[in-house]
């Protein structure tokens, strides 16, 4: 099987996980699943948040107690979010705060809510297409695939609810307040000819709700709800989150609540053709609103701990004075905790992000374009718990930015993109929540449950990269030998590899791997050469790798980050699985005749041995976890799903 037969993956998928979105000042993050024990019934990923100085707040001494349920933690189940949707909490009712409003974007594209939204995500296309002669929607006339904007007001299309989570977590950050509820909602279309063409888009709008505290008791009462509706699903669920008491009980979406909608749109990607080296590029906006009542729209509003780069290092002053917040010792303890929050002055209202390769890019770490480790040299780090080197609290200062977090173990930047349907064939996530989503659970888990027994939860927040207490498993990120990461060991029979970080970054954070080569492992492996612009980031020429035997090293040129190894469908070892990959050249013939997407994929695939993943097993960066026709998962890269990419869809 030539690698060059393996460019477009037809590896099926059936839940989709990519829906977080910006951050802004205030805390920001995304959403949970159905009534089933709550390891399971939770995915939802966000940003690092952060916690007032002082001891935690005392709360009411705890009364006998009913026996304890797992508290529901997120809600991806498709029935459930139907009949909230039905409840009214659609996307257009809550975006306008008008029951019954339009679905189409047609129609609420007119008014004045969404008109505010999309007047500053069309700008943001423009200023990209402005910029690069070469971006544009047009798949046979451009090299850089542009998000079409004509999608923001298609009458096709709509903001479909594809979770709510409970972040009571996020308590700290709100005086007299229990926390947030997320509501994540995803670009969709649908033709409306019989067998038209359907599909999602990476783009999610998430409205991040306060959850207010009316008495002392409020948030214990909060907690042992989300607990009582863990043992439901389906549309006793929404009843019961909408009913009076209910995390979503009636009036809990209004706008007085809101605490920002946030935004994460791919705007554009360039293919593996055109960046070889990197397996291709794409770039993420992201964006926060705050609902302005005077003005009657949405306003941008500044991204939680995301520093302006371009104007701070225009202002060397204003740098300084940065270095000096970050470098006081109540602000590093802070950050230490992960719930430090950087002052207005200081921050974006816009953010880049950018993959293949994560945190290796600099467009994903503000911080370390803006300063060297040497510039915290002097600053007395023995106090704190997780920092213990100036590398490692640039990487925590990055990881709590919205870029950093969005690329720390996400799925093609997102942490949250909803179920699919299970009847979906092709282009289908099996498992829709990031790796980094899934360790975040237990520690969002043991929060709720110390609230609903009445006692002080531990707010600290871990390094979105890997949680506390995760056991180093497959792709897991481990340490070099920075005492920050001396616990981030890898599990039996894996290593720490360098993988794809830079020479500057080599003896901080890796990737845990097998020691000899696997079915789905790196093959073509170069440290990125980064640059504050990611047009300029570069990978160093690396050459093929060894796989195992009978199987072969797909390459970053063909869309493979870093390699990855393939093999046939017979005699799989325990690690693989048989999927499917789209043959290239006949592929891409069948999609320049204007053939539908999945049309072209079931003509014209072959089948491939590649990773088994799940919840439990995620892939390594860079892959997604998709289905395969068996219903299994397998490992692929993300823009080989045509839902997870801005071009080829047909004219909105």
């Amino acid at each position: 099987m030539p690698s060059r037969r393996l460019h477009l993956s037809l590896v099926l998928a059936a839940l989709a996980g990519a829906g977080l979105v910006g951050c802004s000042r205030w805390p920001a993050e995304h959403p949970s699943a159905p009534g089933q024990d709550a390891a399971n019934v939770a995915r939802a990923g966000d940003a690092a948040p952060q916690r007032p100085s002082g001891p935690p707040r005392a709360l009411p001494a705890a009364a006998p107690q009913e026996r304890a349920r797992p508290p529901l933690l997120r809600i991806t189940d498709r029935a459930t979010l139907a009949a909230l949707e039905a409840a009214g909490l659609d996307f257009g009712s809550v975006l306008t705060g008008a029951p019954g409003a339009p679905s189409s974007l047609a129609a609420l594209s007119r008014t004045p809510e969404l008109a505010s939204v999309t007047r500053v995500l069309v700008d943001d296309l423009r200023q990209v297409q402005r910029a690069d002669p070469r971006s544009g929607t047009s798949v046979a006339r451009h090299a850089h695939r542009l998000f079409d904007e004509r999608w923001l007001s298609a009458g096709s299309a709509r903001f479909e609810l594809v979770g709510v989570t409970n972040r009571m977590d996020r308590r700290p950050f709100h005086a007299a307040g229990c926390g947030e509820t997320r509501l994540v909602y995803r670009l969709a279309y649908a033709a409306e000819a019989p067998g038209g063409a359907r599909s999602r888009l990476p783009m999610t709008a998430a409205f991040e709700l306060l959850a207010p505290a009316d008495d002392a008791r409020s948030c214990r009462r909060l907690a042992q709800a989300w607990a009582r509706a863990g043992a439901l699903s389906g549309p006793d669920l929404a009843r019961s989150l909408t009913s009076p008491g209910g995390p979503l009980a009636p009036g809990a979406a209004s706008r007085a609540n809101l605490s920002r909608l946030v935004v994460n749109l791919q705007s554009v990607r360039w293919p593996s053709t055109v960046r070889p080296d990197l397996g291709g590029h794409a770039e993420y906006v992201l964006r926060a609103f705050r609902w302005d009542a005077g003005a009657g729209r949405y306003a941008p509003l500044a991204l939680e701990n995301t520093p302006d780069v371009a104007r701070l290092a225009r202002d060397p002053r204003q740098r300084e004075r940065l270095r000096a917040w970050l470098s006081a010792p109540e602000n590093l303890a802070r950050i230490d905790s992960g719930t430090a929050l950087l002052p207005g002055e200081f921050l974006a209202t816009k953010a880049l992000s950018a993959t293949p390769h994560g945190l290796a890019r600099r467009v994903n770490r503000p911080f370390r374009v803006l300063f060297e480790p040497r510039d915290f040299a002097g600053v007395d780090l023995g106090g704190l718990s997780r920092i213990r080197s100036p590398e490692a609290l640039i990487r925590r200062l990055d990881q709590m930015t919205c870029p950093g977090c969005h690329q720390s173990g996400s799925v093609a930047g997102f942490h949250l993109l909803g179920e699919d349907d299970p009847a979906q064939a092709l282009d289908a996530l099996h498992t829709a929540e990031s790796a980094h989503l899934v360790g975040d659970l237990p520690r969002r888990r043991a929060v709720v449950e110390a609230l609903a027994r009445g006692a002080a939860p531990d707010d600290a927040v871990p390094f979105p990269e890997r949680g506390d207490g995760e056991r180093g498993g497959y792709g897991a990120r481990c340490g070099l030998g920075d005492p920050s990461f001396a616990g981030w060991t890898c599990a039996e029979g894996l290593v720490c590899s360098a993988y794809d970080a830079p020479r500057e970054d080599r003896t901080t954070v890796g990737v845990c791997l097998p020691a000899a080569p696997e079915i789905g492992d790196p093959c073509q492996v170069g440290a990125v050469v980064p640059h504050a612009n990611p047009h300029r980031d570069r990978a160093a020429a690396a050459a093929v790798g060894a796989c195992p035997p009978a199987a072969v090293c797909n390459t970053s040129p063909v869309g493979f980050p870093g390699g990855m190894c393939t093999g046939g469908c017979d005699a799989l070892p325990e690690e693989g699985v048989c999927g499917a990959i789209a043959v290239l050249d006949p592929f891409n013939r069948c999609l320049a005749r204007g053939t539908l997407f999945t049309e072209c994929l079931s003509h014209h695939a072959e089948p491939a041995g590649l990773r088994r993943c799940s919840i439990e097993q995620p892939c390594r960066e860079d892959y997604v976890c998709a289905r395969t026709s068996s219903g299994e998962g397998a490992c692929i890269p993300p823009y080989f799903l045509f839902q997870l990419r801005v071009d080829g869809h047909a004219v909105p």
